[in-house]
């Protein structure tokens, strides 16, 4: 398989067309820049179009917009501690985790991708037994059992999470 080269590139490939709740969540956990959700952003309402034309030191207020949008798009923004952020979040654990197993040629690698993504997204008690976590006051790198990664994935595929946060 080849690599994705980007987060965005890594969920499309593994889970599909990205919803509102997973533009907002990408862009919250940092795996998406504000262009690539202008150039992802479905739809057609007004704060989708006015979230399209920033440029320059409007961006700063992006984030706003993109609630904005998503809220016009699907009358609410996912929120840390909701159903819908979570199901959002376990989309982008799956995408990242789909990548890592399927493009890390070591367990060395997969290890370090794994504890990223722990870091960056958090980690569900279900996933606690596939790492050992680095110890860098000892300098003992982290561990994972692939098997482990994969028996997760198998389970994370069959109970699939609704797709909340597309447009109608």
């Amino acid at each position: 398989m080849t690599p994705a080269s980007t987060p965005i590139e890594a969920f499309l490939i593994h889970i599909g067309p990205l919803t509102w709740d997973d533009l907002v969540t990408g862009y919250d956990f940092g795996f998406l820049t504000s262009l690539e959700i202008q150039q992802a952003a479905p739809g057609e309402g007004q704060a989708v179009e006015r979230l399209r034309a920033l440029e320059g030191s409007a961006l700063k207020n992006f984030e706003a917009h993109l609630w904005a949008a998503c809220t016009e798009a699907v009358g609410k923004t996912p929120r840390p501690g909701s159903s819908r952020w979570s199901q959002a979040q376990d989309r982008w654990r799956e995408a990242l985790l789909r990548e890592a197993l399927a493009t890390e040629t070591t367990a060395a690698q997969l290890a370090r991708s794994v504890e990223r993504l722990y870091e960056q997204v958090g980690c569900p008690e279900d996933m606690l037994g596939m790492l050992k976590p680095s110890q860098r006051w000892s300098g003992t790198p982290a561990t994972v059992d692939p098997a482990a990664v994969q028996h997760f994935l198998d389970r994370t595929r069959q109970n699939a999470s609704r797709r909340f946060g597309a447009a109608s």
